[in-house]
Parts: structure tokens; C-alpha cells; sequence
């Protein structure tokens, strides 16, 4: 078994025992940090993703192996190619208020740094308010909220229509993404764009710097 298809097994067994030695034997084979994460990390949070929709896993299995992936993120970051791109743009992520699964929120996080945004992840259960304010001292360009949880998608209409009632919606992009989250429900609600897996945020968000908040609408899914 390759290196790169052990990490993917670790991450998916959640075994935080032996992923850092794992990742460090791939460094030391000569693999990029961005291979280890694409075709080990990645891959193993997929099938993860795939087999909770399916019940084949759980919230635990699913929390174990978000948990090895933050390691391996962690140990990789000084590795990642510095720049991968010029300065992208700034980020602000998080989870909707109520909503505390963070694996695909990290992914997308990760592909974001890794390709040139600035990114400032938020975390889990973030309010409305603290999305706005933080986005406000931040300068930032795009708002990006997920949710995995029906019940907190309403929080990214909440966002937009405060932001509107405000008068600041003109000021930030906004994304969603997410389980229960669509095409039809960004467009639904206001947003600016969506994107169905993490690898596409990127091309989602370089698509949304392109343009103007609310002038037009960015989605990306295959």
C-alpha cells in the first residue's frame, strides 16, 4: 500500500496515533505537501462525506477524521508551495450559528489558503454578528458560510437580509455552501455564489472576485 493511501486510511479510521508519522514519511519521500492533502487528505474526507449521506458512518467517525485531517493540515503548512498564487483576496468562514460539523468548512478553508486567499476561519456555531463584525474589521472581500444542518441554513438568509437592512450589502461577496445547500437556494436567498465540493470553492471564489458583489452570480458544481 502507498504512502498516500495509508494517510488516506488513517484519516478515515480517525487513527490520530500514526498520521503525523505517516505524513512526515510521505515529506520525507519527496511528495508535496499539496499531494498529501489532495490525494490523501481529501480523498479520504470524500468517502467519509459519502458514506455518513449514506449511514455507513457517524457523527463520531465523521468528527475523528476531521480531527486527523486538522493534523495533517497543521504538519503540512510550513511544506505548502508559499504562494501558490499571488493574494487572491480575503476570506471570511465559518459554520451557521447552530451547526457544529467543520470537516467540509476546514477542506474549504484549506484549498483557499493553499491557492493564495487570506482566510479567516471563524469556526463552528458562528452568529450572524460575529460574521458581520469580524468581517467588517477585517476589510474582507467574501463572506463564506456552511451548514450541514437544515436548520442552520436559515442563518445564511439571516446574514444576507441583515447585511441588506444595514446597508452593507454592496460590501462583501457572499458564499454558501453545504449538504442541504443548492444552486437554487443561494440564488433563493441572495447569495453570490455556491460550490458542491471544496476543490470547486476555489474556482467559485475567483469567479466571485471577479465581480461586484450582488451584480451577478457565481456557481460551480462538476
Amino acid at each position: 500500500m502507498g504512502i498516500l493511501k495509508k494517510i488516506e486510511e488513517a484519516i478515515y479510521d480517525g487513527d490520530e496515533d500514526n498520521i503525523l508519522d505517516l505524513v512526515q514519511e510521505a515529506l520525507d519521500g519527496g511528495i508535496s505537501a499539496e499531494r498529501i492533502i489532495a490525494e490523501g487528505g481529501v480523498v479520504a474526507l470524500d468517502r467519509l462525506g459519502e458514506d455518513f449521506n449514506n449511514l455507513e458512518v457517524f457523527l463520531p467517525e465523521l468528527m475523528m477524521g476531521g480531527d486527523c485531517m486538522k493534523m495533517l493540515i497543521e504538519k503540512v503548512k510550513p511544506f505548502l508551495e508559499a504562494g501558490s498564487s499571488a493574494f487572491s483576496g480575503k476570506v471570511i468562514i465559518g459554520c451557521a450559528k447552530g451547526d457544529l460539523h467543520d470537516i467540509g468548512k476546514s477542506l474549504v478553508a484549506t484549498e483557499l489558503a493553499v491557492h493564495g486567499f487570506e482566510v479567516i476561519d471563524l469556526g463552528v456555531d458562528v452568529s450572524t454578528n460575529r460574521f458581520i463584525e469580524t468581517a467588517e474589521k477585517e476589510n474582507a472581500d467574501i463572506i463564506a458560510v456552511s451548514a450541514l444542518l437544515t436548520t442552520s441554513q436559515y442563518y445564511m438568509e439571516e446574514l444576507i437580509n441583515r447585511l441588506t437592512d444595514e446597508g452593507k450589502r454592496d460590501k462583501y461577496r457572499i458564499a454558501v455552501g453545504g449538504g442541504p445547500i443548492s444552486t437554487e437556494y443561494a440564488r433563493k436567498i441572495g447569495a453570490d455564489g455556491y460550490s458542491r465540493t471544496a476543490n470547486l470553492a476555489v474556482t467559485m471564489a475567483k469567479g466571485l472576485m471577479k465581480m461586484e458583489p450582488t451584480k451577478d452570480f457565481v456557481s460551480v458544481v462538476a
